[in-house]
């Protein structure tokens, strides 16, 4: 009779487990709550499943586990998404740079006697740490680097040795203008040399129909385009127009102007580079840079592109003591995220000076501090003042908000 009863029990029990199994569905979990054991506990654990007592205290149990099952999809939809791929263009840009003197300066004092003195890293050493953080660094080259004694008559003729193309290497400076009034200074071949010099070293340039390109580590693609517009001819305007058009269809990833243009020693951009600037944003340049006044010209946004209409001199050995040494390096930030230029401007100025004494010029550009920092700033404010509603903060930093 015991055994019967035992078989009875355990019959009893498995339909039990039968009816509760196929009528809630739980299955094990359910029976286990239902005879009070742990077991339940114990796999839920173990199969990520919520606590069934969890589960019986929630009137929508249905509805929890939509809502938990959504949340995985939603999880795993946001962990399969391509991330996207950003990437930065650091620009830096400076002034006129004459590696060399004019015909009227001897020897003593003068850059010749300073580089056979210091030697090329001399020169660009206050500013090399600067440009070596950067991507790509261009200056205006306003000289030419010959050998050649052709000398074509005018009031000043700019020349330096070819082996100071040198000097631009060791400061860190990828590229460099050569659209300037002094471009064939000795002759159509101090031309040549020139160029001839700057590929030697590995220097990109830019001159009227020669476009110039840089290609980052990244595969980005910088392009350059450069004219002396002195003339304001159109021929002239023509080699940036059809430059930046070229440069467009190529897929260039940032496009640059340089311009030489304006009157000496004048602080404000005339109606002509105002109107020249707009058109080149217009027709597509990224950034449009201006030299030839050889003092510091307000600094305009058109059209959420940035103008700085002249940089002034920066290693400048034309002049063995100008008196204003202040410059400047203009740098900007360009930002692709999935290969497409974003439209915020993150662009600054580091306010410096053209010696690194102002007793002289000792053709050593340095980084100015404290009052001779801010000053530089304040006078890039008000010398932007009249063209767009931008200032440069304490740090230099371009405050700008887009319309």
């Amino acid at each position: 009779m015991i055994q019967k009863k035992k078989i009875k029990v355990v019959g009893l029990i498995t339909l039990i487990i039968m009816i509760v199994g196929n009528v809630t569905g739980c299955g094990l979990e359910k029976v286990a709550d239902f005879f009070g054991t742990s077991v339940e506990k114990a796999d839920a654990n173990s199969a990520n499943i919520p606590d069934s007592t969890e589960n019986i205290n929630n009137t929508d149990n249905t509805n929890s586990s939509e809502k938990a099952g959504d949340s995985n999809v939603a999880e795993s939809e946001t962990e399969t998404e391509p991330e996207q791929l950003v990437q930065t263009i650091t620009i830096s840009a400076t002034g006129d740079c004459t590696l060399g003197k004019t015909q009227q300066h001897d020897y003593y004092g003068s850059f010749y006697s300073y580089y056979d003195n210091y030697g090329e890293d001399y020169f660009f050493s206050g500013v090399k740490d600067i440009f070596e953080k950067d991507t790509f660094t261009l200056v205006n080259l306003e000289c030419v680097l010959t050998t050649s004694t052709d000398r074509v008559e005018k009031t000043y003729n700019l020349k330096g040795e070819p082996e100071y193309a040198g000097i631009l290497t060791s400061g860190a400076i990828e590229g460099c203008s050569l659209g300037n009034n002094h471009t064939y200074d000795y002759g159509e071949s101090s031309h040549t040399d020139t160029e001839n010099a700057l590929e030697e070293e590995g220097v990109m340039y830019a001159f009227q129909d020669h476009i110039g390109t840089y290609t980052t580590e990244d595969g980005l693609v910088i392009g350059v385009v450069s004219a002396n517009l002195l003339s304001m001819s159109s021929t002239y305007e023509d080699y940036l127009y059809n430059g930046i058009s070229s440069l467009k269809e190529q897929g260039a990833d940032v496009i640059i102007a340089s311009c030489h243009w304006g009157i000496e020693r004048e602080y404000y951009p005339n109606d002509y580079q105002r109107n020249l600037a707009h058109g080149l944003v217009d027709a597509g340049a990224d950034l449009v840079i201006g030299s030839h006044p050889h003092v510091l010209q307000g600094v305009e946004v058109y059209n959420g592109k940035v103008i700085c209409y002249s940089l002034g001199n920066f290693c400048f050995g034309a002049n063995r003591n100008p008196n204003d040494k202040n410059t400047m390096i203009y740098q900007q930030t360009f930002t692709f995220v999935d290969g497409q230029m974003q439209t915020d401007i993150n662009a600054g100025i580091i306010p410096c000076t053209l010696s690194s004494t102002d007793s002289c010029n000792d053709f050593k550009p340095t980084v100015a501090s404290d009052e001779r920092k801010q000053a530089i700033i304040d006078k890039v404010n008000e010398y932007s003042s009249p063209y767009s509603e931008i200032s440069f903060d304490s740090e230099g930093k371009l405050i700008y908000t887009l319309p």
